[in-house]
């Protein structure tokens, strides 16, 4: 087991007396692209939100130290970047933006600044566009400097909701790729990921959710047995059948590239 960026003893999202999420023994490794697949769309990012601490205080350490509070700023996140709003911003002056304070806002950015960014366009390959217009960007291109901006950030761990709007399955995929090759750098980058995206057998740790709770997580390699009937690695309790067997269901092709 690699090390671990979230080690939590239960997460549990509630509205009222009703229990949206509820998961225990939850591990999610440090410096690893992590995709959180889910049979109902809004359970994965209900999981996001709560390990940024949007939903209340949860049991369990980021980082070996306590878990964000809501309300508070955590310099350990940053989340996906707002839309841009400006269509007269240039690429590279909205990527840059969440670097430079209000405080900044007269200054020049730095040269670490400006490599920060040259590197994040780069890696959603963006880079030639750097001095565009975003009302000249399509919007698959407005959803790629939406990442690059995430990326541009310090922050050591990446949330990345919702992130595949947009994006064709070859860009997903592409993303993917470039991602893992970045996480042993440093980055933890845990994203959302539609059931049957194709970019899921380039993550290099799955989490399973369904019926609200955590089916199962693991390496790609180590969940494939949920495919196949066998008790999938770190099995949860479930808590809807038909579920279960939909999603283990369709992993032999997403596991399959």
């Amino acid at each position: 087991m690699p090390d671990l960026a979230y080690q939590i003893e239960r997460l549990q999202v509630r509205r009222g007396n009703d229990s949206l999420l509820d998961c225990q023994q939850l591990q999610i490794p440090a410096h690893r692209v992590t995709a959180v697949i889910a049979a109902h769309a809004p359970e994965h990012s209900l999981l996001l939100q709560a390990l940024a601490g949007a939903h209340g205080r949860q049991q369990g350490r980021l980082f070996g130290q306590p878990l964000p509070q809501a309300g508070r700023h955590d310099a350990r996140i940053a989340g996906l970047a707002p839309a841009a709003t400006n269509p007269r911003q240039r690429l590279c002056d909205y990527v840059l933006q969440d670097r430079l304070p209000a405080s900044r806002w007269l200054l020049r950015p730095s040269p670490l600044d400006r490599d920060a960014a040259t590197l994040a366009l780069r890696l959603v390959a963006l880079e030639a566009q750097a001095g565009q217009r975003l009302a000249n960007l399509t919007p698959s291109e407005l959803q790629l400097a939406r990442i690059a901006r995430s990326l541009a950030q310090p922050a050591p761990l990446l949330l990345l909701d919702q992130w595949t709007a947009h994006l064709s399955a070859q860009q997903q995929l592409l993303l993917m790729q470039r991602l893992a090759r970045l996480a042993p750098t440093g980055r933890t980058i845990i994203c959302t990921l539609p059931e049957h995206s194709p970019a899921a057998s380039h993550a290099q740790w799955l989490v399973l959710l369904a019926g609200g709770r955590l089916l199962a997580q693991g390496s790609p390699a180590q969940l494939q047995p949920a495919a196949s009937g066998h008790p999938p690695y770190h099995a949860a309790p479930f808590a809807s059948p038909p579920d279960h067997q939909r999603l283990a269901a369709t992993w032999p092709s997403r596991l399959a590239a």
